[in-house]
């Protein structure tokens, strides 16, 4: 073969799928994982478990805030990346300094730009329509819904653009552990969780928000690309049945994909993202950055605050860049 050919490209068998989908954009007969929150809000709900922010929750948050104090669980967006998606490029289309030294002298300088760059680029929300399994997503929709062209025609991340607060609870587990970082690959279960949840002296209940700090983020140095692929501690498939049974809105961590990723296997297998996203309806808040809470988490004594998140309302997005922030 010499340069001017091209290879054809690798074919794997395929088998047209055996089964209907409605005219809701349903996978008739589909199943759920268990536990699973399918139907809970209806047939038709796109919310899953966001739906558990209440007036009562609300409040519950506001009164976390007792010293002021604040914090910023998003990283800067641009430098570096953090995983294997390229740098959001800027396209600057207009410049202060461009206009200074090139514009009539009646003419304002100003400054703007266009911004390209993936939605979970950096610190990020997983909406509902970010995986799927057996060909189902959230509440039975069809995986068929999000397309390229079309974007998610069910469980777009807009959905959530009113914004996700109320009562956040840290559970700093390298902390917990005494490490700076828990090991690549350690899977954070029930066990763990409860061991560390009962150290803070809290409880976890409806319309909470649990972040959960391994130190990986704070632990990385920094080289662009290769956090996002390194092996990684985080949550195991079996934390989804805890936190369901805590009726949580959200999870975040500051990790890049809130669950392990296994570094004794060669597998990228997401069970979490699975049984959370598509069964639970529960929304992921990836690469938070903890450290800054945490350590004044262990100053004060208090793991606890409010929690408040505004994903960009992109209509039919999976997920949208996020700058959260923690108030004590």
């Amino acid at each position: 073969m010499n340069a001017q050919q091209v290879p054809d490209a690798p074919l794997t068998p395929w088998k047209p799928p055996g089964y209907r989908v409605d005219e809701r954009g349903k996978v008739v007969g589909a199943r759920p994982g268990s536990p699973n929150n399918w139907g809970r809000w209806g047939e038709d709900d796109q919310l899953g478990c966001v739906n558990l922010i209440t007036p009562g929750s609300v409040r519950r948050g506001a009164s976390m805030v007792r010293t002021g104090t604040w914090f910023s669980l998003g990283l800067p967006i641009g430098v570096p990346p953090t995983g294997a998606v390229p740098r959001p490029m800027t396209l600057r289309t207009a410049a202060a300094g461009d206009g200074v030294l090139d514009r009539p002298s009646t003419h304002p300088a100003y400054s703007d730009e266009v911004l390209v760059m993936g939605t979970q680029t950096s610190t990020q929300l997983d909406g509902l329509a970010h995986v799927a399994a057996d060909d189902t997503m959230y509440n039975g929709y069809w995986a068929g819904l999000v397309t390229a062209g079309g974007g998610a025609k069910r469980l777009g991340v807009h959905t959530m653009g009113r914004g996700i607060l109320g009562r956040g609870v840290l559970l700093d587990i390298a902390r917990h552990l005494g490490v700076p970082c828990v090991p690549p690959g350690t899977v954070i279960g029930p066990e763990l969780l409860d061991d560390a949840l009962s150290a803070t002296g809290l409880d976890l209940g409806s319309g909470d928000i649990l972040l959960v700090r391994t130190g990986a983020l704070g632990s990385w140095d920094g080289t662009p690309g290769s956090f996002g692929t390194s092996p990684q501690p985080g949550l195991d498939a079996s934390a989804a049945a805890w936190i369901a049974e805590r009726d949580l809105v959200l999870v975040g961590a500051d990790n890049s994909a809130v669950e392990a990723l296994d570094a004794t296997q060669d597998s990228w297998d997401i069970p979490f993202h699975i049984a959370a996203l598509r069964d639970l309806g529960l929304p992921l808040a990836e690469l938070l950055w903890l450290d800054d809470l945490a350590e004044d988490c262990a100053e004060d004594g208090v793991a606890e605050f409010l929690f408040v998140a505004q994903p960009l309302p992109i209509v039919g997005a999976a997920g949208s860049p996020l700058n959260p922030m923690a108030v004590k």
